[in-house]
């Protein structure tokens, strides 16, 4: 068998850039997240550990639209005589389809589209297939980005496709190894992570599977038991299978039953040898997966039977045809629960997909504990424990092995490291990772030149600064050149700032980014003392550092200064200097998705109405998951009409009777009713 290189051509839009601004991560590194009392000891432990937003060194990638067109990705395809799997090496890695090739006939859900939606941990996120999500909540770092891929041959000579990546916020290598032999009916995914540090880190892996949703599709596992959202306390309660306290009306193992977008976790008991779930549909097909034992936890995902829910589906396809729902598995009870990854450790588990037939009328008809024990015994029957782990063994034997043939580049940062290891004279990186020169660009140049050179190369002040960094090593070596010199170079000062906020070191950032400024003003280190005050609300003085940001060369050298710009005097009421502002802006930065969303509160309070109206009626690309802004300003424009014609003020019984008498339009609403 051999992994082939291919063109997967189709509808979309791709990811076009990213927001050159430095995210820093939340003050507090932890989620205060409530249950209700009915967790055990271990669902305590870890709940809400280290899953604090946390997006650097990576770049939000909020640049694409929804200006579709025939569009060509890069594909690596892995098929033997029964199933066919389509991989996108430069889109995560991202399973896109999974076909039996007996029924000709999707395993998965199958996007027909590429269309980038605000819903990751870095903006950009598309729906359909397998995502490999690893290092921190919020889908993953590298969704929308390439991984490595590479051909490696089996024992007997089949090739099977590694994906691999260094990944630089956890400083941890992975690779996930894709094999299909002949006449296996099920894809085995065998994911390995390393840490090969002297430190512990806060690990995350969710495998995200999207498969079909159609009315009376049924949902299974291990266990009755699930984590589930009890919005009584704003978190979690623990409870069985199929009657939830959410939702106590509905069997919730029926996905299209539940008429609010809602998610539980099962919680499958430590001693299972290899966790399971399965969606079982009214053909008799039955998807299922299987996992070893590290893989312990598995997720339901639905976006609910509500018209934000189907707008959800609709937005991220095409109307009618991006219904789906995600089953996953996981690390840890839940996605709200971290997890520590020891020292010097390696972990693995193999993952298999397939597609079987049952009775329809078995599996959808009958009360689900009695469905359930029907669908495990059908699903050992093709796939047992057995088979699960002697699989496990024998991928394992291959992870370290060499790659024979590179496929398709990912990002220069491992090979970044492995550099930076060779200089320094450090321990080599794992075996089974293959890193070449040739991956090195632009990013990289920088670091490269502080690792060969002894510094950061000066550049402009109003160009565009090529990465981010907060490793430690490199942190030292930043520190290091500094202190050769009696006048550090305003950029690494600004590097060195950036860092140091991200430790939560702020004092020493803002005298960094203040000398920074003294040797040469930039809008960089102006913008990051603006966020400095805005954390601690003191919007005056963060409104002052963006002036200053914005005089130094009559604007702001990129759209991102502008959205945070205005989303402050937007905040601050100061509706008027938004609008003068607005209007000054270049053309391509006005017409941007964010700024047209914020502007709204302001054409709203000085009654644009032209500029409202066509707001309600576009189709924005950038909407966040949940966000409600632009149906919150439908609500109060429509109240404010009412409370002019009766030549009042707006209030709280106005805008409850604009809330009662105008629903907004589906193309404006995105909310997430929750139980």
């Amino acid at each position: 068998m051999k992994v082939t290189l291919s063109t997967l051509y189709l509808e979309g839009t791709p990811v076009e850039g990213e927001n050159p601004l430095p995210m820093f991560r939340s003050r507090n590194h932890h989620s205060d997240v409530a249950e209700n009392g009915t967790f055990t000891a271990e669902q305590r432990e870890y709940l809400g550990y280290e899953t604090g937003e946390r997006y650097l060194p990576y770049r939000m990638q909020d640049r694409y639209t929804r200006d579709r067109k025939n569009i060509g990705l890069k594909a690596t395809i892995l098929e033997n005589d029964i199933l066919k799997a389509t991989f996108l090496p430069e889109y995560g890695g991202r399973l896109y389809s999974l076909k039996d090739k007996r029924t000709n006939r999707e395993i998965l859900y199958r996007n027909p589209v590429l269309q980038p939606a605000n819903l990751s941990i870095l903006n950009a996120w598309f729906s359909g297939g397998i995502e490999w999500n690893i290092g921190q909540i919020g889908h993953t770092f590298t969704t929308c980005s390439p991984l490595h891929a590479a051909a490696v041959k089996d024992e007997d000579g089949n090739e099977f496709l590694r994906l691999y990546e260094y990944e630089r916020c956890k400083n941890i290598f992975w690779h996930i190894d894709c094999h299909l032999p002949p006449g296996a009916e099920q894809l085995a995914v065998y994911v390995r992570m390393v840490n090969d540090r002297d430190q512990p880190v806060p690990m995350y892996w969710w495998t995200n599977i999207a498969v079909e949703e159609t009315h009376d599709a049924r949902v299974f596992s291990s266990t009755s038991k699930v984590i589930y959202m009890d919005m009584e306390v704003k978190g979690f309660g623990l409870a069985d299978l199929p009657h939830l306290p959410s939702a106590p009306q509905v069997d919730a193992s029926y996905p299209m039953r539940i008429p609010f977008s809602n998610e539980y976790f099962f919680q499958t008991d430590a001693a299972h040898p290899s966790p399971w779930e399965a969606v079982a549909y009214e053909d008799g097909r039955l998807f299922y997966e299987r996992s070893t034992s590290l893989l312990r936890y598995r997720k339901m995902f639905c976006w609910g039977n509500h018209q934000g829910g189907r707008r959800w589906c609709d937005f991220l396809a095409k109307p009618g045809e991006g219904n789906y729902i995600e089953v996953q598995g996981g690390l840890a009870p839940t996605q709200r629960h971290g997890i520590e990854m020891p020292a010097n450790t390696v972990w693995d588990f193999t993952q298999m997909f397939g597609v079987t037939h049952v009775d329809a009328a078995q599996s959808l008809e009958t009360p689900w504990v009695e469905a359930n024990q029907y669908i495990q015994a059908h699903v050992d029957s093709v796939l047992s424990d057995d088979e699960v782990n002697r699989m496990h063994l024998k991928l394992q034997a291959l992870a370290e092995k060499h790659p024979d043939r590179l496929l398709s580049k990912g990002s220069g940062w491992g090979a970044l490291e492995r550099v930076r290891r060779e200089e320094l004279g450090e321990r080599g990186i794992p075996f089974g990772f293959h890193f070449e020169e040739i991956t090195l660009d632009e990013p990289q140049y920088p670091w490269l030149a502080l690792l060969k050179d002894g510094q950061l190369p000066d550049q402009d002040v109003h160009s565009i600064p090529s990465s981010w960094m907060i490793q430690e090593d490199w942190f030292k070596l930043l520190q290091d050149s500094m202190a050769r010199t009696d006048q550090p170079s305003w950029v690494s000062l600004l590097h060195y700032g950036v860092m140091l906020y991200e430790y939560g070191l702020e004092k020493e950032a803002v005298e960094a980014w203040e000398k920074s400024l003294r040797i040469a003003p930039s809008a960089w280190a102006y913008r990051n003392l603006a966020i400095v005050k805005t954390q601690k609300g003191d919007a005056t003085a963060a409104l002052n550092f963006y002036e200053q940001a914005y005089a130094l060369a009559n604007g702001f050298p990129d759209r991102a200064f502008v959205e945070e710009y205005l989303n402050l005097f937007i905040s601050s009421q100061a509706y008027q200097q938004a609008w003068d502002v607005y209007e000054a802006l270049p053309a391509g930065f006005a017409a941007s998705d964010r700024i047209q969303i914020i502007m709204g509160a302001a054409a709203l309070e000085l009654d644009k109405h032209d500029f409202i109206e066509k707001l309600f009626n576009t189709e924005f690309a950038v909407i966040r998951e949940g966000e409600v802004r632009i149906v919150d300003l439908w609500y109060q424009y429509h109240a404010k009409q009412l409370a002019n014609a009766r030549h009042t003020e707006v209030t709280p019984q106005i805008l409850e009777e604009a809330m009662a008498s105008f629903p907004p339009p589906m193309n404006i609403d995105f909310r997430l009713i929750t139980p």
